[in-house]
This record gives C-alpha cells, sequence and structure tokens, in this order.
C-alpha cells in the first residue's frame, strides 16, 4: 500500500447543500453501480456511496490527488445527468478527517434528527454493497466495518440516540409508560391527514395492530384504515369509539371541540374508568382541556409533548461529548490499522529491494567457484539481515506505539526510491 494513497470524503448534506440539490444529487442503487464502476476503470480506486434523503457522500481511497472533487465531478454529473457547472461546492475530508466524518454520520452526530437510528442501517447497506462487489476494496471494507463499530457502541454506551425527538414519536414514548406494550391495545385515529397517518405509523412501529379510524371523508378514512389493516368508522362514532379504544389520536382540521368534558365523563363511566390515552395533536384542539381532570383519563397536548421532545433532545446533546470520546478512540484505532497496512508492504518492499542489490552483486562475479558462490550468498544473506534488524524494527515498533508518521514512512520510502523499485517489478512481472 503507497504513502501516496489517501482516504478521501467527499459530502452533501443538509449542512452544506439545499434541498433541490440534495434532491439532484441522490443516487439509486443502479446509479452507484454505474458510477462505482465508472470510477474504478478511470481512476483506479476504491469507492463507496452513500446517499440518503439528506445526504449523498462518496468515499475513496486511492492515489492522492490535490483537487480529488474536480476528477470526480464530471462523472457524478454524468451519472445524474446533470450539467457540472451546477453542481454545488462539497465538504471535502481527507485521510483521519474523513474516517471521523463517516464516523460521527454512522453515530447520528451529523444527522437532521441528532441520534436518529436509521443513519446506522444505511451505513450497514453501503457495507454490504462493497462486500458484494468484485473488485478488491480492503481498505473501504475495514473503513465501514470501523464506522458500524461506532455506531452500535455510541448506541450501546450512551443515550444519544434514545427518547422520541417528534410529536407522534413522543407520544408514543409516553402510552408505552402507561400501557408497556401496544400489541393487545386498540389503537383509535380521528383524522386521516398527514399528521393521523405519522402518528399511526408509530404506534404501528412501536407493535400496535387493531385500529379504528374516524374521519368526516369517509373515502380518506378508509384508505388509511386499510392502510394499517384497521376497521373504518364514521366521525358521529366517537364516543363509542372512544369507550373501547385504549389510545386515541386526535389530528383533525375541526374549529370546535370534537370530544367534550360531558362525553368523556359518560365515556370514563362506561369504561368502568379504564385507563385511556388521549393525544390531541389538532390545532386547535379537538379535546377539550378539561377532560384532564377525569380518572384514568392521561391527556397530552401539543405543548406537552414538544415540552418531552425538547427534553429528550437536551438529554441527547448531553451525550454529545461521550460519543466524541468513542470516535476520537476508534479514530485512533483506525488510524493505528492503516499505519500498519502501510508498513507492512514498506517492510516487504524495502526486503525485496534489498535482496535485489544483493542477488544483482552477486551475479557480477562471474568467474568464481560454486563453492564461493555459495559462500558469498549465505554471507551477504546475513549482512542483509543485519542491515534490515533495525529499520524493520523501528517501523513495527511504531506502529504499535502510535508514533509513526506519514513523513517517517515517505522518508524512508524516499531514501531507497521503493515507489520507483516497486513500480519497475510490477511492469516485468
Amino acid at each position: 500500500m503507497s504513502s501516496h494513497q489517501q482516504l478521501t470524503a467527499i459530502s452533501f448534506s443538509h449542512h452544506n447543500t439545499e434541498l433541490d440539490a440534495r434532491d439532484a444529487l441522490a443516487f439509486s442503487a443502479d446509479d452507484v453501480e454505474t458510477f462505482v464502476a465508472a470510477c474504478a476503470q478511470t481512476l483506479g480506486c476504491e469507492i463507496a456511496v452513500l446517499s440518503t434523503c439528506n445526504r449523498t457522500e462518496f468515499y475513496l481511497f486511492g492515489i492522492r490527488f490535490h483537487e480529488m472533487w474536480q476528477k470526480l465531478k464530471p462523472m457524478v454529473a454524468t451519472t445524474r445527468d446533470l450539467d457540472p457547472d451546477d453542481l454545488p461546492d462539497p465538504h471535502v475530508f481527507y485521510g483521519d478527517d474523513a474516517a471521523r466524518h463517516l464516523f460521527r454520520v454512522a453515530a447520528s452526530l451529523e444527522s437532521v434528527a441528532l441520534g436518529e437510528n436509521e443513519i446506522l442501517g444505511q451505513v450497514k447497506d453501503v457495507h454490504e454493497r462493497i462486500l458484494r462487489r468484485s473488485g478488491r476494496t480492503p481498505v473501504l471494507d475495514q473503513l465501514f466495518q470501523f464506522a458500524i463499530r461506532v455506531g452500535k457502541q455510541v448506541r450501546t454506551e450512551t443515550t444519544l440516540c434514545r427518547g422520541a425527538l417528534s410529536v407522534s414519536s413522543a407520544a408514543v414514548d409516553l402510552a408505552s409508560k402507561i400501557f408497556g406494550d401496544f400489541t393487545s391495545r386498540n389503537v383509535l385515529i380521528v383524522g386521516a391527514g398527514e399528521t393521523a397517518e405519522t402518528a399511526a405509523m408509530h404506534f404501528q412501529s412501536s407493535g400496535a395492530t387493531s385500529f379504528t379510524v374516524l374521519n368526516r371523508s369517509q373515502d380518506r378514512g378508509r384508505r388509511l384504515a386499510e392502510r394499517f389493516d384497521g376497521v373504518y368508522q364514521p366521525l358521529d362514532t366517537l364516543v363509542q369509539a372512544c369507550e373501547k379504544a385504549d389510545v386515541a389520536v386526535f389530528a383533525t382540521g375541526a374549529q370546535e371541540h370534537l370530544l367534550t368534558h360531558p362525553q368523556m365523563k359518560r365515556v370514563m363511566k362506561a369504561r368502568s374508568y379504564r385507563p385511556i390515552f388521549l393525544i390531541d395533536i389538532s390545532n386547535p384542539r379537538n379535546i377539550d382541556p378539561d377532560v384532564s381532570r377525569l380518572d384514568s383519563a392521561f391527556l397530552y397536548n401539543m405543548d406537552d409533548l414538544q415540552q418531552v421532545v425538547e427534553a429528550n433532545l437536551a438529554t441527547r446533546k448531553e451525550q454529545i461529548p461521550a460519543a466524541c470520546r468513542i470516535i476520537d478512540h476508534m479514530v485512533g484505532e483506525w488510524s493505528s490499522w492503516r499505519q500498519s497496512m502501510q508498513v507492512t508492504p514498506t517492510i516487504a518492499s524495502l526486503a525485496q529491494f534489498f535482496d535485489q542489490v544483493r542477488t544483482q552483486e552477486i551475479a557480477r562475479h562471474n568467474g568464481i567457484s560454486e563453492e564461493k558462490r555459495a559462500m558469498l550468498d549465505d554471507f551477504s544473506r546475513g549482512l542483509v539481515k543485519k542491515l534490515l534488524h533495525n529499520p524493520i524494527m523501528y517501523l513495527r515498533r511504531s506502529v504499535d506505539d502510535d508514533t509513526l508518521s506519514p513523513e517517517d514512512l515517505e522518508l524512508i520510502r524516499s531514501l531507497y526510491d521503493l515507489d520507483s523499485f516497486q513500480h519497475e517489478n510490477s511492469d516485468e512481472t
């Protein structure tokens, strides 16, 4: 592995790229395969593409170019059928900074929603594509393994990724404190718009399977009910539906209270005061605030849920230093691995170089006997071994105690012109 090779990360994300541009740069699975093949052929490097709803990033390992993005830009434009001049400027990271960026992405420190979990699965998907690829990508394979380890460690050793950061997911978290899980609970959805659907999705992902949808528009109500294998009922059956529900989510555009205090009082009596969790995420509110005074009726509105979200966000932010310490440690491990990968071929090249010099010098003595040639061979092998001992031990110790700098390796390779030596020998083979 030549010291002239380098890791580069090129990033377009919500931090530096407008939404329209991010949409234009989004790579499909087919785009990724086409692009990777073109880059491998044109640049002769390892490459991986991470493309999500909020970022498109390119990770490359290969020959060090001063302006890697300028070499990549035409191929990105061609793949996405864009004008190269219209592409925005990315953030570009090199070496350990590139690894650190990917580790932060996997830890969800770079996500729009701090600590969201989906990004780690997307990083795993990229690694799986790397493993399925026919060309050799040992460095990126290892890089993404490190990134996945970081993501898992941050999620198990910190609370960065715990606690709801959306109103709907906060509602699920609060309801779970009352009911535990939702596998045997009846969830009532009042409304059929996007907010109602999002809330239903969060409850479904937490185990709910029994849904009833109430809505003024029968068509929209039925469509949402079918989406969750639920039952549709007209809005005028609200009181009876509440009598059977464990959780009721109100998300309509109604301008008046759909559920009043007297109505809910009758509902609770019919339920024998069995607990019900009421979520009012409508604007204006659909549930009379006085309902909260009733025993076993747990009413939460937008302000209540937003307070939960803000508290969770504050807690997550407190975990950032702990997550950064994990990342710093893993960047150190990555750097050590990279140095060891650089040192091993350097030691091999150094040994090959000395051995070639040794055999060439012996070959100059044509008129000596086989016995003397064998003596020279034994003597020269011992001499070369002693000459190589100190530089090899220095390289190995430097890797072990993490003191090897790129300049040290560059000096040794330059002293013996090992890059030219490797090139000449590869041409001969």
